[in-house]
């Protein structure tokens, strides 16, 4: 191990106030002297572990500065102008201070790694691969178009094209993968396949067009046929072939979910490997919910496609609305078993005036950092996500729901029906967690004094500041968002608030995909109604056009939702107001 230093032992007050703490227990003296509450302690696996992340970080930034004069040398001069002064060579101005400020903007947003209680990361692959990887490599030459992409996204700068230089940066590195890939040798190697991963997201942080939807789904395919060489056994030899996996299969959850269809080589080829989940990470086991959700989806669009109506058809449909029914009561009951250190809370509520709505700006939601209602707060930014995509499964399976309940009524109003009810109510609700769990997200709670004692330990970025906003915890919402946004259920308070949201995440954290997403004017589940020729005669989305018509949902809905206990959060069920 490398050694970084001795680490503080005090306890969080202490440290949060820069002062020697007498580490005493089970409260130290300063903490009673000054009448402040004692945090405690970190537990020494935390601060040894801690220690070493930071140690290997310096490794990482240290062997990425070697190839800073490799990396350069390929970027364009500027030419001079014969009537103006030449300016100042950009390859000189990026060589000490941007090319090593976009390396730790990237490590301080998107490299997440495992700290003390949390036994998880992000993208925490790359922190060995990197310090391997030869100055000239593909994967270098992708790592810097990535951190110097998402630097330009969210700094100008006034001598250098950050754009340019990193799609040079990008074109260096297809090529360069393209290479790799034709050789036998590095086909599958571990450095190829962090690569195509990084290409990947390098289209998510540029994206402006929609071209860029279809590149990124190309590197996920690229990606799958290298897991398929590589084969299972291989990825699990090592700690790094297990992560890299699993970002795999990440990728192959959210290409299934967005694209509608299911996930190639079928769900159990993904989740072979893990027995019956029992003993599943949440994380892990929202990946075999979500594969699993596409699955059905995919089937029953099949079902649904000018399906007659027969009656051994109507039996296929009631059970796929029953397999449907148990999958989500399924997830639901997952998400009740998780232990508490895994769980959201709730921080606070704010009402309309206290967000900044007033009868002057009564609709001025498109700018409010949270809408009116509860904020709630998580261990950590994964388990966020992990409860967002929960969130989003249970939103496309009760959407499906809706659909198969159209069919098998049709030509009665499905609106009438228990199961519209009863689906209503949990995409209701679910919708109300996404939007709660927004500010946590893009840092909102990181600016609230009071609220969080003095732990100091909430962090699990490589490097950086805890109280700025982060990419990549932007960068898991715009999903969830983009659910929300073109749901039926969502009202039309919440539908402009998070369009705002989505174009805050583009233009200010940086990630452009989410621009594309908010840009598309959808609406499921009436869509899909729609297309399968079940909705009912009177059709309250006959107005207007598409983009402008009405929610085929009941207008009469609240927008700040009342106290629910954890346990309802995740049935559908609701608490009456106090």
């Amino acid at each position: 191990m490398v050694y970084g230093g001795k680490p503080s032992r005090g306890c969080r007050t202490c440290r949060a106030r820069r002062i020697k703490c007498d580490e005493g227990k089970p409260t130290c003296k300063q903490c009673a002297k000054s009448k402040r509450e004692c945090a405690g302690y970190r537990n020494e696996f935390e601060i040894v572990h801690r220690d070493q992340t930071k140690s290997t970080v310096r490794r990482m930034t240290k062997a990425l500065s070697k190839s800073r004069s490799t990396t350069t040398s390929t970027l364009p001069s500027p030419r001079p102008s014969p009537t103006r002064q030449q300016t100042p060579d950009p390859i000189a101005t990026l060589t000490v201070p941007l090319a090593q400020r976009a390396i730790c903007y990237f490590a301080s947003n998107f490299l997440y790694v495992p700290l003390g209680h949390m036994p998880h990361g992000h993208m925490d692959y790359l922190v060995p691969l990197i310090d391997c990887a030869p100055p000239d490599s593909a994967l270098r030459s992708a790592f810097n178009a990535c951190a110097i992409a998402a630097l330009g996204n969210r700094e100008k700068t006034n001598n250098v094209n950050l754009t340019n230089l990193s799609l040079r940066e990008h074109t260096v590195a297809l090529a360069k993968t393209h290479a790799a890939l034709g050789n036998p040798a590095t086909a599958s190697s571990d450095a190829t396949l962090a690569t195509v991963l990084l290409l990947g997201l390098y289209e998510s942080i540029t994206a402006i067009k929609e071209s860029r939807m279809l590149a990124w789904r190309s590197h996920v395919d690229g990606a799958i046929q290298i897991v398929k060489l590589r084969g299972r056994e291989q990825m699990r030899s090592t700690k790094t072939g297990t992560l890299l996996f699993q970002a795999v299969r990440h990728q192959v959850l959210g290409r299934a979910l967005t694209s509608g269809t299911p996930p190639p080589l079928g769900s159990d080829w993904w989740m072979d490997d893990i027995g019956d989940g029992s003993h599943l990470l949440p994380g892990a086991a929202m990946h075999r919910f979500a594969l699993r959700a596409s699955e059905l989806r995919a089937e029953a669009a099949a079902l649904l496609n000018g399906v007659t109506r027969t009656v051994e058809n109507i039996a296929l449909m009631q059970n796929m609305a029953h397999r449907v029914y148990l999958l989500d009561q399924e997830i639901a009951s997952c998400l009740l078993a998780l232990p508490p250190n895994l769980r959201f809370k709730t921080l606070c509520w704010l009402s309309y005036d206290e967000v900044g709505l007033s009868p002057r700006r009564p609709n001025n939601y498109s700018k409010l950092e949270v809408f009116p209602g509860r904020v709630d707060m998580y261990p950590d930014f994964v388990t966020a996500r992990t409860w967002n995509t929960a969130r989003t499964i249970r939103l496309v399976l009760a959407s499906l729901g809706i659909r198969l309940a159209a069919w098998l009524n049709m030509p009665a109003d499905y609106r009438t029906t228990a199961e519209y009810a009863r689906s209503k109510a949990i995409c209701e609700d679910t919708i109300a967690d996404v939007i709660s769990s927004v500010p946590y997200h893009l840092g909102w709670h990181t600016k609230q004094q009071g609220l969080f004692g003095n732990d100091t330990d909430r962090s699990g970025f490589v490097c950086g500041h805890e109280d700025a906003i982060k990419a990549l915890p932007a960068w898991f919402l715009v999903w969830a968002l983009t659910c929300v946004k073109n749901h039926d259920m969502a009202t039309d308070e919440q539908r402009i608030w998070v369009k705002g949201r989505l174009r805050y995440i583009a233009d200010h954290v940086g990630m452009k995909y989410a621009n594309l997403v908010n840009d598309l004017e959808l609406r499921f589940p009436s869509m899909f109604i729609r297309q399968d020729g079940t909705m009912p005669s009177a059709d309250p989305l006959r107005a207007g056009t598409f983009k402008d018509r009405p929610d085929p949902v009941s207008a009469t809905r609240t927008t700040v939702t009342t106290p629910r206990t954890p346990e309802s959060m995740v049935s559908g069920g609701r608490r009456p107001s106090p």
